[in-house]
């Protein structure tokens, strides 16, 4: 089938901000009290566009809402913050065809991650080929990096500021990202877009369900992952939806628009979740090979506690993050939720979680390893101390007995018989001195 004229398509894809942020240190300040803090501080520096999902942001609102009338309240709130720029003739001509750029949407999450959305209205002039329509919106995606690259940039570094500025638990990753281009290993690109995923949306004029055979006249634009294809995930007859593998589609009658459907954010949460996991992946991974590599020396206990206690927070870290998804995934809308069962089967994203949870297992297993080397270290540093002090215990009698015998004058008879003394105290401070040496020696190894 051809088709001509504007069709709405929708860029989506996730980005690396740089830092980490401590959601139990938001958890425990008021995570709300937080989001506000640093609306309040935009607000007074003049910034325009952020705002808090769910709150009343107005035209926004229906855009980006998460939660749906069906849907719950998550214990960690879908984002931290957003930003959103309505774009006014921002129109790129691309190989005879106008792209217009009408709105971009940013989204910060806790775990290192952001997404970003771009809406675009494709003027077809000429008629296309579903297929070949495609193509066209793919090969246009390389032309949005100039254009949404220096966005998340700048407003990266404007959030990152505001959040140091109000005290804001944070950690950088940059050092972990420098240290693995240094390995050759996989470098961690920050406040860069990582990919595109492209929702195809098309609004039928029918005033009626659609149908099976409205979606064979689009479905050229979706590439499946799945040997039996993509599947319909809406419960609503007037439309249909079919989350899929780089491509999504959404078909929909114009005057029964559902109400319960956001393909939008639950490609963008997915994908938050996606990048996130990935990023621990890689940290994880840079982590045991660090902890696992040949030491040059006996670690000090300072040293253990150290590597412990980093160990724990990238363990406790793990562990919300995977409690987090299982909370967002339990509170989605019906829709929602058979959206991220497919979304899960296009990007075998289950196996990547799974493998995550090993490593998590493995991390568990680490900080148990360290406990008891650090549990034996200070075990065998107790013992050199026990050791000294008994060689104390052995010193301070002798000298006490020094004392007393020089008192009652018993120098002078060992004096009067030198050989039996010799023949008696040799063997004794040979012995003495030969006790004396271990123990030193023992201590100098500590």
């Amino acid at each position: 089938m051809s088709i001509k004229g504007k069709y709405k398509v929708v860029f989506i894809g996730p980005f690396y901000t740089g830092f980490f942020i401590d959601s139990s240190a938001l958890i425990e300040k008021g995570y709300t009290t937080i989001q506000n803090s640093i609306i309040n501080h935009f607000k007074k520096t003049g910034e325009k566009g952020w705002f808090i999902e769910n709150d009343d942001k107005g035209e926004v609102l229906w855009d980006v809402e998460f939660t749906s009338v069906y849907g719950g309240t998550p214990m960690v709130p879908p984002s931290l913050i957003g930003k959103n720029f309505t774009c006014e003739e921002n129109i790129i001509e691309f190989e005879g065809i106008e792209f217009n750029i009408s709105r971009i949407l940013l989204f910060y999450h806790d775990y290192g991650a952001g997404t970003f959305r771009i809406k675009a209205e494709v003027n077809l002039t000429r008629e296309f080929e579903v297929k070949e329509y495609r193509e066209l919106v793919e090969k246009f995606s390389a032309e949005l990096s100039s254009l949404i690259n220096p966005i998340i940039e700048n407003d990266t570094n404007d959030l990152k500021g505001v959040l140091q500025t109000n005290l804001i638990p944070i950690e950088s990753y940059e050092e972990i990202s420098e240290e693995l281009k240094l390995k050759s290993l996989d470098y961690l690109p920050i406040r860069t877009a990582l990919w595109y995923h492209r929702v195809f949306i098309f609004e039928l004029e029918k005033n009626a369900p659609i149908t099976q055979e409205d979606y064979k006249t689009y479905k050229d634009v979706l590439f499946s992952s799945q040997m039996e294809g993509p599947r319909n995930c809406s419960l609503n007859e007037y439309a249909q939806v079919y989350p899929s593998f780089n491509f999504s589609l959404y078909l929909y009658d114009k005057d029964n628009r559902p109400k319960d459907i956001r393909l939008n954010r639950v490609l963008e949460i997915a994908e938050y979740y996606y990048a996130a996991t990935s990023l621990l992946d890689t940290i994880l991974f840079n982590a045991f090979a660090k902890f696992k590599g040949k030491r040059k020396s006996v670690p000090k206990i300072k040293e253990l506690e150290i590597e412990l206690e980093s160990l724990k927070n990238l363990s406790d870290q793990l562990e919300l993050f995977l409690l987090t998804l299982k909370d967002s995934i339990i509170n989605l809308s019906p829709s929602s939720v058979i959206m991220w069962r497919n979304i899960d089967n296009e990007w075998y994203y289950s196996p990547m979680l799974e493998t995550l949870r090993e490593k998590s297992e493995l991390l568990t297993s680490e900080v148990n390893e360290k406990l008891e080397e650090l549990t034996q270290k200070r075990s065998e540093t107790l013992n050199k101390f026990v050791k000294i002090f008994t060689l104390v215990a052995i010193i301070g009698p002798i000298l006490e007995i020094y004392s007393i015998a020089q008192d009652l004058g018993l120098f002078e008879v060992l004096v009067e018989n030198w050989v039996l003394t010799l023949c008696i105290s040799v063997p004794v401070m040979i012995t003495i001195v030969i006790l004396i040496l271990y123990y030193i020696r023992k201590f100098t190894k500590f």
